[in-house]
């Protein structure tokens, strides 16, 4: 065990992770350039509402990227920091690592069992696991994009109605799942987690809409309703 995290963790590892980590940075400048060039060409936003669309997004990520770090640093103390950064950076689900890194070592991660060959073994199952979003996003965007065009030409509510819905009905979908396992395990943490937020949200909203000098809370909202329902979670669990 001891040896396969000095492996882990070596200068080398780390020069890897830091090259795929790289990777991901010029993708974020690519899609940032693009996006930008379309909404200068479409004026479909303002330059105030591309700043605050970017603010909001930045603020958004806090309250999840917070439950990421939480697992994050328990999986660094089973398969150092090198792949972890790798990982979590690239997919950013530091549960799913987690479960991928046991599956690939047979259950001998963080145990005196776990040897340099399963700790390849995990990094390939992490890896080969999480390719999956990547291949999907490179065989469908271009038809998405053909479909978006097509909607917009017979149907420019189509796009607009999709962009309501969406949102919902992943959130919906994704809180139905966990709240379900959660009554299924005799556990009310994750329905009071989502009561929590949706209340934080709810008070949020409606005081930044009754006050002028709320609003900015809005921007807010949904960082501080993760927050709440992950303490609120945490504390009913």
């Amino acid at each position: 065990m001891k040896e396969t995290l000095i492996i882990a963790n070596s200068p080398m590892m780390w020069v890897l992770s830091v090259a795929i980590i790289s990777v991901v940075v010029v993708q974020v400048l690519i899609f940032y350039r693009l996006a930008k060039h379309f909404v200068k060409d479409t004026n479909v936003l303002t330059d105030d509402e591309v700043r605050k669309s970017l603010r909001i997004g930045v603020i958004g990520t806090l309250g999840p990227a917070m439950a990421v770090f939480a697992i994050a640093v328990a999986l660094i103390a089973q398969i150092g920091g090198p792949i972890t950064l790798a990982r979590v950076g690239v997919i950013g689900s530091a549960a799913f690592e987690m479960i991928a890194a046991k599956l690939g070592s047979a259950g001998t991660v963080a145990t005196p069992d776990f040897t340099p060959q399963m700790l390849s073994a995990a990094a390939w199952v992490m890896t080969i696991g999480g390719s999956g979003w990547l291949i999907m996003v490179l065989l469908t965007n271009k038809k998405l994009d053909s479909f978006h065009e097509a909607a917009q030409r017979s149907n420019p509510l189509i796009i607009g109605y999709m962009s309501t819905f969406a949102p919902f009905v992943i959130f919906l979908t994704l809180s139905y799942k966990e709240v379900s396992k959660g009554l299924e395990s005799s556990t009310a943490a994750p329905l009071a987690a989502l009561v929590a937020g949706a209340v934080v949200m709810y008070i949020i909203k409606t005081a930044a809409a009754r006050n002028e000098s709320m609003k900015w809370m809005k921007e807010w909202a949904m960082g501080f309703a993760v927050i709440a329902g992950m303490i609120v979670g945490s504390i009913v669990g």
